[in-house]
């Protein structure tokens, strides 16, 4: 019961965290906006906290950490994504602390690793859930080339008119292609920077379809008429994948929850169970144990992971 209210109470205060760096955010922006209707600058006027956050912006990490929150289709800075990982890994010793009765040298021991990898495998998850938008939108966008082609529209003018017809976030990533191309910049070279942005194999057989169309003519709208139609059905055998494996995955989720009820419940068996975790074989271990889940959940995850 401790332990629940522990974690809800953690929660909440990341939750509470989250908000108030959003406010903070919009306020900012607010602020700056009223200073230009004024014509009036922030200047010496500027707080530790935004200074901080200037910093972190243009440090090293936060440059690489920005495209990988626009990847991942978050709208905040890098030094709020920052604060909300600090904030995750306090959280995370917290629950050890209170919840299991873990020291806190072994609750922050644990939390530094596990910080990283899961915000590595958050950013990842969303940004394979943005790709998979813009596959959903392919199908609809090769029919309205499709028709655009039948019309006479040259493959430029078709993929504004995807841009103008269809919403996000294809339309915002073919709208990059169509900017580049009115500024002047090659057509195949637009296509292949969208297949590096956003990498998928259906993105792929659209970009290839329309670069030998370009080179060699042919047919246009008849192909990407098919090509909508294959995509079609690829994604109804692809939701039928995931209804049938359903279950495979929720069960790689499961293991580490699991082994976690596990150590808490032979903590409170044991007297001084944590105490193992001070020791260099209790490292080890431990060591063992995290690499094992780790493993786990990736093998379950490949063997359900049924490509069409």
């Amino acid at each position: 019961m401790i332990a629940l209210l522990g974690a809800g109470a953690v929660a909440c205060a990341v939750w509470a965290v989250y908000y108030a760096l959003m406010a903070r955010q919009q306020k900012q922006e607010v602020l700056e906006r009223v200073g230009e209707w004024v014509h009036q600058t922030e200047g010496d006027s500027e707080s530790w906290s935004d200074s901080l956050s200037k910093k972190l912006d243009n440090s090293n990490l936060g440059k690489k950490l920005r495209p990988q929150l626009e990847q991942a289709s978050l709208d905040m800075d890098p030094s709020d994504y920052m604060a909300i990982l600090f904030g995750a890994g306090l959280g995370i010793a917290f629950i050890l602390k209170i919840g299991l009765g873990a020291p806190w040298p072994v609750g922050i021991l644990i939390a530094v690793p596990l910080v990283p990898i899961g915000s590595k495998f958050f950013l990842s998850s969303r940004k394979h859930i943005y790709v998979n938008r813009i596959n959903a939108q392919l199908s609809e966008a090769c029919r309205l080339l499709s028709s655009a082609a039948r019309a006479g529209l040259s493959v430029p003018q078709g993929l504004e008119l995807v841009v103008k017809e269809m919403p996000a976030p294809i339309s915002k990533e073919l709208g990059i292609v169509v900017k580049e191309v009115q500024l002047g910049r090659n057509l195949e070279a637009a296509l292949r920077d969208f297949l590096k942005r956003v990498h998928s194999k259906d993105i792929q057989v659209f970009v290839n379809a329309l670069i030998i169309q370009r080179r060699a003519g042919g047919d246009l709208a008849k192909v990407l008429s098919e090509m909508a139609n294959t995509m079609e059905e690829r994604k109804i055998i692809h939701q039928n994948i995931l209804a049938v494996t359903s279950q495979a995955r929720y069960s790689a989720y499961s293991l580490p929850l699991i082994s976690v009820l596990v150590v808490f419940m032979l903590s409170k068996m044991i007297d001084g169970f944590y105490n193992l975790f001070t020791t260099i074989p209790g490292m080890i271990i431990f060591a063992l144990f995290v690499g094992l889940q780790v493993i786990g959940v990736l093998l379950v995850r490949k063997i359900s992971d049924i490509r069409v």
